[in-house]
Protein backbone atom coordinates (compact mmCIF):
# COMPACT_ATOMS: atom_id res chain seq x y z
CA UNK A 1 0.00 0.00 0.00
CA UNK A 2 1.09 3.58 -0.44
CA UNK A 3 2.69 5.85 1.72
CA UNK A 4 -0.46 7.66 3.76
CA UNK A 5 0.04 11.35 5.00
CA UNK A 6 -2.68 12.33 7.02
CA UNK A 7 -3.46 16.32 6.58
CA UNK A 8 -6.01 19.15 7.66
CA UNK A 9 -6.30 20.07 3.66
CA UNK A 10 -8.04 23.46 4.73
CA UNK A 11 -4.42 24.15 7.54
CA UNK A 12 -2.00 21.90 6.51
CA UNK A 13 1.85 24.02 6.61
CA UNK A 14 4.59 23.66 3.97
CA UNK A 15 5.93 21.21 6.20
CA UNK A 16 3.23 19.19 6.76
CA UNK A 17 3.18 18.69 2.85
CA UNK A 18 6.47 18.21 2.36
CA UNK A 19 6.29 14.49 1.90
CA UNK A 20 4.37 14.72 -0.78
CA UNK A 21 6.30 17.35 -2.48
CA UNK A 22 9.25 15.07 -2.70
CA UNK A 23 7.44 12.41 -4.29
CA UNK A 24 6.33 14.28 -6.87
CA UNK A 25 9.67 15.97 -7.36
CA UNK A 26 11.10 12.58 -7.48
CA UNK A 27 8.51 11.62 -10.36
CA UNK A 28 6.08 9.98 -8.33
CA UNK A 29 2.68 9.84 -8.30
CA UNK A 30 0.27 11.26 -5.35
CA UNK A 31 -3.36 11.19 -4.93
CA UNK A 32 -5.13 13.95 -3.09
CA UNK A 33 -8.40 15.53 -2.16
CA UNK A 34 -9.30 18.91 -4.45
CA UNK A 35 -12.11 21.07 -4.10
CA UNK A 36 -14.81 18.89 -5.46
CA UNK A 37 -13.16 15.00 -5.78
CA UNK A 38 -10.14 13.20 -4.92
CA UNK A 39 -7.89 13.35 -7.49
CA UNK A 40 -4.45 12.11 -9.50
CA UNK A 41 -1.58 14.51 -8.73
CA UNK A 42 1.69 14.72 -10.91
CA UNK A 43 4.20 17.04 -12.15
CA UNK A 44 3.07 18.13 -15.60
CA UNK A 45 6.23 18.58 -17.47
CA UNK A 46 7.23 14.66 -16.39
CA UNK A 47 6.24 12.85 -19.18
CA UNK A 48 6.78 9.38 -17.67
CA UNK A 49 4.52 10.16 -14.59
CA UNK A 50 1.68 11.43 -16.93
CA UNK A 51 2.10 8.03 -18.85
CA UNK A 52 1.91 6.37 -15.57
CA UNK A 53 -1.46 8.10 -15.00
CA UNK A 54 -2.50 7.85 -18.70
CA UNK A 55 -1.61 3.36 -17.79
CA UNK A 56 -3.20 3.34 -13.96
CA UNK A 57 -6.50 5.00 -15.17
CA UNK A 58 -6.65 1.90 -17.61
CA UNK A 59 -7.70 3.62 -20.83
CA UNK A 60 -6.75 6.82 -22.51
CA UNK A 61 -9.07 9.63 -21.69
CA UNK A 62 -10.75 11.32 -24.19
CA UNK A 63 -10.15 14.84 -22.90
CA UNK A 64 -6.88 15.78 -21.79
CA UNK A 65 -5.73 15.81 -17.68
CA UNK A 66 -6.93 19.34 -16.50
CA UNK A 67 -3.49 21.49 -14.61
CA UNK A 68 -4.35 22.87 -11.12
CA UNK A 69 -2.69 26.21 -10.45
CA UNK A 70 -1.57 28.16 -7.14
CA UNK A 71 -2.12 31.57 -8.46
CA UNK A 72 -3.12 33.63 -11.81
CA UNK A 73 0.87 34.55 -12.86
CA UNK A 74 1.19 30.69 -13.19
CA UNK A 75 -1.04 30.42 -16.30
CA UNK A 76 1.17 31.82 -18.39
CA UNK A 77 3.57 28.73 -18.05
CA UNK A 78 0.52 27.03 -19.92
CA UNK A 79 -1.56 29.49 -21.78
CA UNK A 80 -0.84 31.34 -24.64
CA UNK A 81 -2.44 34.38 -24.03
CA UNK A 82 -5.81 34.93 -21.15
CA UNK A 83 -8.06 36.07 -23.35
CA UNK A 84 -10.04 39.75 -21.91
CA UNK A 85 -13.21 38.12 -22.12
CA UNK A 86 -11.71 35.72 -19.23
CA UNK A 87 -11.10 38.25 -16.98
CA UNK A 88 -14.49 38.18 -15.58
CA UNK A 89 -15.08 34.53 -15.02
CA UNK A 90 -11.02 34.46 -13.19
CA UNK A 91 -12.19 37.23 -10.97
CA UNK A 92 -15.52 36.08 -9.82
CA UNK A 93 -15.16 32.25 -9.25
CA UNK A 94 -11.29 31.67 -8.96
CA UNK A 95 -10.36 29.94 -6.73
CA UNK A 96 -12.89 27.84 -7.28
CA UNK A 97 -14.89 24.65 -9.46
CA UNK A 98 -14.13 26.54 -12.45
CA UNK A 99 -11.84 25.28 -15.35
CA UNK A 100 -10.86 27.58 -17.95
CA UNK A 101 -9.42 26.39 -21.28
CA UNK A 102 -7.24 28.20 -22.99
CA UNK A 103 -4.68 27.98 -26.06
CA UNK A 104 -1.95 26.24 -25.03
CA UNK A 105 1.45 26.80 -24.94
CA UNK A 106 4.14 24.82 -27.66
CA UNK A 107 5.85 22.48 -26.04
CA UNK A 108 3.48 20.63 -23.49
CA UNK A 109 2.90 17.00 -23.03
CA UNK A 110 0.00 15.44 -25.55
CA UNK A 111 -1.82 14.16 -22.58
CA UNK A 112 -2.75 17.49 -20.92
CA UNK A 113 -3.67 19.22 -24.61
CA UNK A 114 -6.88 19.11 -26.54
CA UNK A 115 -7.85 18.62 -30.17
CA UNK A 116 -8.37 22.01 -30.33
CA UNK A 117 -4.83 22.66 -29.00
CA UNK A 118 -6.36 24.09 -25.20
CA UNK A 119 -5.18 23.11 -21.91
CA UNK A 120 -7.42 23.11 -19.36
CA UNK A 121 -6.64 25.09 -15.85
CA UNK A 122 -8.43 25.73 -12.57
CA UNK A 123 -7.07 27.64 -9.79
CA UNK A 124 -7.82 25.11 -6.92
CA UNK A 125 -9.69 26.42 -3.91
CA UNK A 126 -7.95 24.13 -1.43
CA UNK A 127 -5.37 26.05 0.32
CA UNK A 128 -3.53 22.41 0.79
CA UNK A 129 -3.46 21.66 -3.38
CA UNK A 130 -2.13 25.44 -4.18
CA UNK A 131 0.81 25.24 -1.40
CA UNK A 132 1.71 21.91 -2.63
CA UNK A 133 1.64 24.01 -6.28
CA UNK A 134 4.21 26.85 -4.73
CA UNK A 135 5.99 23.69 -3.38
CA UNK A 136 7.04 22.11 -6.42
CA UNK A 137 6.71 25.36 -8.46
CA UNK A 138 4.68 23.74 -11.16
CA UNK A 139 1.63 22.72 -12.00
CA UNK A 140 -0.02 19.49 -10.96
CA UNK A 141 -2.61 17.34 -12.67
CA UNK A 142 -6.19 17.25 -10.90
CA UNK A 143 -7.57 14.31 -13.01
CA UNK A 144 -10.10 12.54 -10.81
CA UNK A 145 -8.39 9.39 -9.00
CA UNK A 146 -11.00 6.61 -10.79
CA UNK A 147 -9.89 4.24 -13.43
CA UNK A 148 -11.75 5.26 -16.92
CA UNK A 149 -15.47 4.46 -17.07
CA UNK A 150 -15.81 4.74 -12.85
CA UNK A 151 -17.27 7.34 -10.36
CA UNK A 152 -15.13 9.88 -9.09
CA UNK A 153 -14.70 9.02 -5.23
CA UNK A 154 -14.79 11.81 -2.30
CA UNK A 155 -12.74 9.30 0.43
CA UNK A 156 -9.23 8.48 0.80
CA UNK A 157 -10.58 4.77 1.17
CA UNK A 158 -12.50 4.59 -2.08
CA UNK A 159 -8.97 5.67 -3.60
CA UNK A 160 -7.46 2.54 -2.25
CA UNK A 161 -10.04 0.67 -3.56
CA UNK A 162 -9.46 1.78 -6.78
CA UNK A 163 -5.85 1.64 -7.04
CA UNK A 164 -3.89 0.29 -3.95
CA UNK A 165 -0.31 0.54 -4.34
CA UNK A 166 -0.14 1.21 -8.21
CA UNK A 167 0.36 5.43 -5.95
CA UNK A 168 3.15 6.42 -4.54
CA UNK A 169 1.46 8.31 -1.91
CA UNK A 170 -2.10 9.45 -0.47
CA UNK A 171 -2.79 11.76 1.33
CA UNK A 172 -5.64 11.61 3.51
CA UNK A 173 -7.56 14.96 3.82
CA UNK A 174 -10.65 13.21 5.02
CA UNK A 175 -14.09 13.21 2.91
CA UNK A 176 -14.54 16.20 -0.06
CA UNK A 177 -17.55 17.72 -0.78
CA UNK A 178 -18.15 15.73 -4.28
CA UNK A 179 -21.03 17.01 -5.76
CA UNK A 180 -21.27 18.15 -9.39
CA UNK A 181 -17.50 18.42 -11.04
CA UNK A 182 -16.21 21.55 -11.80
CA UNK A 183 -17.82 23.74 -14.68
CA UNK A 184 -16.15 24.02 -18.32
CA UNK A 185 -15.69 26.73 -19.93
CA UNK A 186 -14.05 27.45 -23.10
CA UNK A 187 -12.21 30.98 -23.38
CA UNK A 188 -10.04 30.25 -26.40
CA UNK A 189 -13.54 31.00 -28.45
CA UNK A 190 -15.34 33.87 -29.55
CA UNK A 191 -17.83 33.82 -27.58
CA UNK A 192 -16.62 31.75 -25.09
CA UNK A 193 -18.87 28.48 -24.49
CA UNK A 194 -19.61 26.59 -21.89
CA UNK A 195 -18.77 23.10 -22.31
CA UNK A 196 -19.86 21.34 -19.06
CA UNK A 197 -22.58 23.22 -16.28
CA UNK A 198 -20.86 21.69 -12.94
CA UNK A 199 -22.44 23.27 -9.89
CA UNK A 200 -21.95 27.38 -10.80
CA UNK A 201 -25.40 28.97 -11.54
CA UNK A 202 -25.95 30.35 -15.42
CA UNK A 203 -27.08 33.33 -13.88
CA UNK A 204 -23.75 34.21 -12.34
CA UNK A 205 -21.55 32.79 -15.17
CA UNK A 206 -23.69 35.65 -17.03
CA UNK A 207 -22.86 38.28 -14.58
CA UNK A 208 -19.49 37.31 -15.06
CA UNK A 209 -19.27 36.62 -18.65
CA UNK A 210 -21.96 38.73 -20.89
CA UNK A 211 -21.12 37.22 -24.21
CA UNK A 212 -20.99 33.56 -22.82
CA UNK A 213 -22.54 30.77 -25.23
CA UNK A 214 -24.63 28.19 -23.30
CA UNK A 215 -24.86 24.55 -24.81
CA UNK A 216 -28.34 24.54 -26.93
Amino acid sequence: MPERLVIDPQNATFEDLAPAARVLLDGGLVAGPTDTFYALMVLVDNEAALDRITRIKGQREEKPFLILVDQIPRLSCYAREIPEKARGLMDRFWPGPLTLLFLAQNGLHPGLVGPARTVGLRLERLPAVRRLVRMVDRGLTGTSANPGGRPPVCRPEEVLDYFGGRIDLLIDGGPTAGGQPSTIIDVSLAPPRLLRAGGLPASELSRACPVLKFKS
